[in-house]
């Protein structure tokens, strides 16, 4: 108990000095917030467009709007950018700072991914709440059950999303070509999560492949609980798909992180 509570007061004294630097730089997070919402809301366009003669695979205008919304809001939830920090900080030296610190750079990368969260999650809430008297396409359940589901699956995502993300950000150890890296899995990610199309409209093969890769767990699942379309065989094997994932991925940064500090070496910082 004495090791988690220590814990604790760590995060809280890091997280008071992102929040701090959040509401310091205000403008820059506001224009990376709408800049984050043209890819969904384009997206959207393409899809109304091509479902304004009549459903699509099930899904009508009304849905398509559901969807990339809901795509919109997960998207902010899940998303995480440590890639190109710990990038900048490999390869400028000044990793080393954070290792003379008396607490893990690990807590201050995801302590600062925490605040972001909270940050975007309050914003979007209020919208989402704000429209709901005025547009059908917002309603989704509110029976409490099927709202910790979809909290339960977003949280899971952004677990999985972080820890894949920052284990490829840790090859940086070994080459100095990791961002080339971190831009071919943005680009399957966008393909294969769920952010062009729902899932029952790619094709069989994606769906196919979709089940060896984490990108449909980090997207795609989650969307279609709170859109009320689920494509899998049930709950319980969609969490339990989700939670391996997550458990993986952070075995998998421990080993890199270890052997990565054996390899370390900075010039500068």
């Amino acid at each position: 108990m004495s090791r988690l509570r220590s814990l604790l007061r760590v995060y809280s004294r890091l997280m008071k000095v992102h929040w701090a630097i959040l509401l310091e730089y205000r403008g820059d997070t506001l224009f990376y917030m709408l800049g984050s919402f043209i890819y969904p809301l384009v997206t959207l366009a393409v899809w109304t467009a091509i479902s304004a003669g009549g459903a699509v695979g099930g899904y009508d205008q009304r849905d398509f709007i559901t969807y990339f919304l809901a795509v919109l809001f997960v998207g902010r939830l899940v998303a995480s950018w440590d890639a190109w920090e710990i990038e900048q900080h490999l390869r400028e030296g000044t990793l080393s700072n954070y290792l003379l610190r008396p607490s893990s750079y690990f807590h201050w990368r995801f302590s600062e991914n925490i605040v972001y969260k909270l940050f975007y999650g309050t914003l979007m809430l209020i919208a989402w709440a704000v429209a709901w008297p005025f547009t059908d396409v917002v309603h989704i359940s509110l029976d409490p059950i099927d709202l910790l589901t979809v909290l339960l699956a977003i949280l899971l995502a952004a677990l999985i999303r972080y820890m894949l993300f920052y284990a490829i950000a840790l090859f940086g150890f070994w080459t100095t070509r990791m961002l080339a890296l971190v831009t071919l899995f943005e680009a399957l990610s966008q393909f294969f999560s769920g952010r062009i199309a729902p899932y029952s409209l790619l094709p069989d093969w994606v769906q196919t492949l979709q089940a060896y890769t984490p990108f449909y767990w980090i997207l795609g699942f989650p969307v279609d609980l709170l859109t009320g379309k689920t494509h899998v065989p049930s709950l319980a094997y969609g969490f339990t798909v989700q939670l391996a994932w997550a458990v993986g991925l952070t075995a998998l940064y421990l080993v890199l992180w270890k052997r990565g500090l054996k390899t370390y070496s900075a010039v500068g910082g």
